[in-house]
């Protein structure tokens, strides 16, 4: 029997040429989450704002998003707030109920998309599947950040969640250029914070660039820009690497969210500004 969707959104975005401001063409959405608001960004690109109304992802909910880009389009997507994963169950005795978020984005020729979520809360006991399937013509560009929270730190929740995984694959041109596979599950005498794993860090932040532009040169300016900020802020660890092709990722290791969050975005703009020649972009929330 099909999982039932809990919430879903489906959306087209068109520009007539690379050259004329990208619309929304067509969505559809499913209560909780919605298109909050699209505004029209500097350079011709949209900025789109997902909203989830409920308090968060609850025990068994199951997201749906599909993104559909035509050629030439220009979009950065991002949401209003922390995606709060809550508890997979209401009592100790209870079986869990995972949630999950599976998205699918498909890029025409010379679409340059950004998808600059907010960062993923784990809270105690949650067990999530976050699932990407991207398809990408030849001149496309995704640039695609993530920043995930080992649970409410502040009131002592770390690494308490029950299961996290994450998968995303990425075709270009029909071919299978990436493949990333996650999972983590904490207990109480293995935390991913153990020797050989985190050591002392606690969040995880990760930003992708999968584009033609991708290259050397491109990987040793940006390790060059990042080596030099996290080496001000002890305890933040990073690295950049080239993927098996069409894609860089950075990578970074912190235990604070603000830091991570300020190191990707300096590698966003440094990709912004090396591969695509964009100026820095102001993002309102």
């Amino acid at each position: 029997m099909p999982e039932r969707v809990t919430g879903a959104i489906s959306a087209t975005f068109t520009a007539e040429t690379p050259s004329t401001r990208t619309q929304l063409q067509h969505h559809a959405q499913a209560y909780p989450l919605k298109i909050a608001k699209t505004f029209p960004f500097d350079h011709n690109q949209l900025g789109v704002y997902v909203m989830d109304a409920s308090p968060g992802v609850m025990a068994g909910d199951r997201y749906e998003l599909s993104w559909r880009f035509g050629e030439g389009t220009n979009v950065y997507i991002t949401n209003q707030s922390y995606t709060k994963v809550h508890p997979a169950r209401k009592n100790d005795t209870d079986p869990a109920s995972p949630s999950s978020q599976r998205q699918q984005l498909s890029l025409a020729a010379g679409a340059y998309v950004e998808y600059m979520p907010e960062p993923l809360m784990l809270y105690k006991d949650a067990h999530f599947l976050s699932e990407a399937e991207v398809r990408m013509e030849p001149g496309a560009a995704l640039i695609w950040s993530e920043i995930v929270c080992p649970g409410r730190t502040h009131r002592g929740e770390l690494f308490q969640y029950e299961r996290f995984v994450s998968r995303m694959t990425v075709w270009y041109a029909e071919e299978l250029i990436f493949s990333a596979r996650q999972r983590i599950e904490p207990t109480a005498t293995q935390s991913p914070q153990a020797l050989s794993r985190w050591d002392n860090s606690t969040h995880l932040g990760t930003l992708y660039l999968f584009s033609n532009q991708a290259g050397p040169q491109l990987v040793e300016g940006l390790r060059e820009k990042l080596d030099t900020l996290s080496q001000a802020k002890p305890g933040l660890y990073c690295g950049v690497s080239l993927t098996y092709k069409h894609g860089l990722a950075v990578s970074v290791l912190g235990s604070r969210v603000y830091e991570i969050a300020n190191l990707l975005t300096a590698a966003w703009e440094h990709i912004r500004k090396d591969a695509f020649h964009k100026p820095s972009l102001l993002v309102p929330k």
